[in-house]
């Protein structure tokens, strides 16, 4: 989640060199040569903007699992607008991108194509479509159908079977309201309706999903938009219960959770600050759980660093790690800089910490949230995690490990659209190299704590494990042993954890804590 609201760009002032050569503005007009001057060009304006159509030529382009945020830029640059509206656009793109295996359950029962056989442009217009109606203002579904056939152009032969799609939709489908129950153990599906988060739930006039009974990973697959091969796995690793809670989590995006700055706030004093200024705030712990669409930027604090912006679940964390005050801390892959900034706050600001991560935009996001939040301990480095070595070596190393992001699907709607075994695959053996090369970074007898917000056993509990059980490198504590194993040579796994998502709360996550040997 983004811990800094989007910035509106301005145009900068010209100087003064620039202004004394300024003329009148062109007329436009030829002059008696028939040479027409050129006229100045200028971002076009928010009222500009068509939302609906900006987001049709992002959807029609969007590879599966891209990133919103930098897919909406670089359309909005590529038309002439300012990237700081992309507010207005990614609202009603995330939910074509959530709900998109779902919405290609509902077309398929009235289109005579398999949508994943329909045209790139044909998809998004019908994806579209469904949002607007199902998720927005669901009375206006004729009104949603001809914006849906618009999108495409005049001259466009798909247009009359968008029509016809959107018709039968608007007929075979309906929202309704009404309250939900998120409990995994007792949650109820059906076979004819499907929710939509926040208490909605589109309706077909058949049973369209497979019976949760007989078939409850196909079952969760169609109605949370879920990749089968995913379900099938989290059935196997956590069960029913726990399939159940990770795609009830994925459907809304938990509530928005902010970490008190205990270096320049009481979590106590701001609470009652924001309550009285009419928020409605639960307090737990050093958390703070604010209503979702809250404008973070403009609360009392922001400016001065008294709140950082984190989940619930990532708040437990840094805390495992156990860091003192005089100790030297290494915080690998650190950006955003969230557990960065809690193990200086754990620390009161007198902890050495070294943040580290691969890529300048990365480094500089780590550096803003530092200067914002007033910690002074804290250099960062431009490095890859898997290879980096440092003269000296740290106390408490911390790892934050790129991963697939099967535990914050809720939160991160693209990653859905990426999670195959491929990829995980992948993604693993960059973790394996990550907590090794973190093993030769850390001073004997030194605290390793590996996390991913993962809930796959892939990613979390095979890493540490296969980690244990393998032998370590000479130059890495206990390595000047000859064993076959880093648990043989005194390695300890102190603490493990993993938590899975609580719908309408929280985060899921993996954690564990090793020691090395002296």
């Amino acid at each position: 989640m983004p811990d800094r609201g989007r910035g509106q760009a301005r145009q900068p002032k010209p100087s003064f060199k620039q202004q004394r050569h300024f003329q009148s503005k062109p007329s436009g007009k030829p002059d008696r040569k028939g040479f027409r001057p050129p006229q100045p060009k200028h971002s076009r304006t928010s009222h500009e903007l068509d939302p609906r159509k900006l987001a049709y030529a992002v959807l029609s382009r969007l590879t599966p699992g891209d990133l919103l945020d930098e897919a909406v830029e670089t359309e909005l640059r590529r038309q002439g607008h300012e990237p700081g509206l992309a507010h207005r656009i990614l609202p009603m793109l995330e939910d074509a991108t959530r709900f998109a295996l779902l919405f290609d359950a509902l077309i398929a029962h009235v289109s005579t194509r398999p949508p994943a056989k329909l045209d790139r442009d044909v998809r998004a217009a019908l994806h579209l479509f469904l949002s607007w109606y199902l998720l927005d203002s669901p009375q206006a579904v004729y009104a949603h159908g001809q914006a849906a056939v618009d999108l495409l152009p005049p001259n466009n032969p798909s247009r009359g079977f968008v029509n016809a799609c959107v018709r039968r939709l608007g007929e075979f489908v309906q929202r309704v309201d009404e309250s939900d129950h998120l409990d995994p153990s007792s949650a109820p599906f059906w076979r004819e309706k499907a929710r939509l988060g926040h208490g909605r739930f589109v309706v077909a006039k058949l049973p369209i999903f497979p019976d949760p009974e007989k078939d409850l990973a196909g079952h969760l697959a169609a109605a949370c938009g879920l990749d089968r091969w995913f379900i099938d796995v989290l059935l196997e690793q956590h069960g029913p219960q726990g399939a159940k809670a990770v795609a009830l989590a994925s459907i809304q995006p938990p509530p928005l959770w902010v970490r008190v700055n205990r270096l320049k706030a009481n979590p106590e004093e701001l609470a009652g600050q924001w309550k009285m200024a009419g928020l409605d705030v639960e307090r737990q712990g050093d958390a703070l759980r604010l209503p979702e669409h809250t404008r973070i930027v403009e609360l009392p604090g922001f400016a001065a660093g008294a709140f950082y912006v984190q989940d619930f679940t990532s708040q437990q964390v840094a805390p495992a790690l156990g860091a003192k005050p005089g100790e030297t801390l290494l915080d690998l892959c650190a950006a955003p800089g969230g557990k960065t900034g809690h193990l200086a706050e754990l620390t009161g600001d007198r902890a050495k910490i070294l943040a580290c991560d691969v890529g300048p935009e990365k480094v500089e996001r780590i550096q803003e949230n530092v200067a914002r939040m007033g910690y002074q301990n804290v250099a960062t480095v431009l490095a890859d995690a898997r290879s980096v070595r440092f003269p000296e070596r740290f106390d408490r190393v911390l790892i934050d490990a790129p991963c697939s992001n099967s535990g914050v699907l809720g939160r991160r709607v693209e990653a859905r659209h990426r999670l195959n075994a491929a990829t995980v695959r992948e993604l693993t053996q960059s973790q394996a190299a990550i907590l090794g090369n973190a093993a030769r970074n850390l001073k004997p007898g030194g605290t390793l704590l590996y996390s991913v917000c993962s809930v796959l056993m892939e990613e979390g509990v095979d890493i540490t494990r296969k980690f244990m059980a393998s032998r370590p490198h000479a130059d890495e504590p206990g390595g000047e042993k000859s064993s076959p194993s880093r648990e043989d040579t005194g390695w300890e796994m102190k603490v493990e954890h993993i938590v899975l998502p609580r719908p309408g709360h929280s985060d899921g996550m993996y954690w564990a804590v090793l020691k090395a040997p002296q």
